[in-house]
């Protein structure tokens, strides 16, 4: 394996809207079992808005998260669920944006329980990923979304 790959760690989110350790918890362990099938490692780093709503991206959690993947020092970030980085879907579009053109995929571990059993493992639903070619022209969806938020692509 390169050392190019290794670089950034992989980075769990949690958030709960109401003040509730035992939800942080939950989704952390979840997030942990997520990033150990993806990468074949734990998560080194976990960010968390503990009682923070949703429909606001600015929450110290996050923009820590975000600051430290600006600077290349988050190679992946596992969530629990979708909703758990936000509730608007612009916002969550705006920073699926910011994830893709900074190369960090996001990791959703799709709301299992953490003692699910390989049994439950078959019952996960796959949603396609919509990969932006490397070379040549860009995704017309991506496209379309830089326009719409006015993010130019470098």
């Amino acid at each position: 394996m390169s050392r190019e790959k290794e670089v950034g760690n992989v980075v769990i989110y949690a958030r709960s809207d109401v003040p509730d350790p035992r939800a942080i918890l939950q989704q952390y362990a979840q997030a942990q079992r997520a990033a150990e099938e993806a990468f074949g490692e734990s998560a080194t780093v976990t960010y968390c808005d503990d009682g923070m709503a949703g429909s606001t991206v600015r929450r110290p959690g996050l923009q820590s998260m975000l600051r430290h993947m600006d600077a290349g020092f988050v190679r992946a970030i596992v969530v629990a669920s979708d909703d758990r980085l936000t509730r608007s879907y612009m916002d969550d579009l705006r920073l699926r944006v910011r994830f893709e053109l900074a190369g960090v995929p996001l990791i959703v571990a799709r709301g299992r329980p953490a003692e699910a059993s390989e049994a439950d493992e078959s019952l996960a639903v796959e949603r396609p990923r919509c990969d932006v070619p490397q070379t040549g022209p860009s995704a017309p969806w991506l496209a379309r979304a830089l326009s719409a938020l006015r993010i130019k692509r470098y």
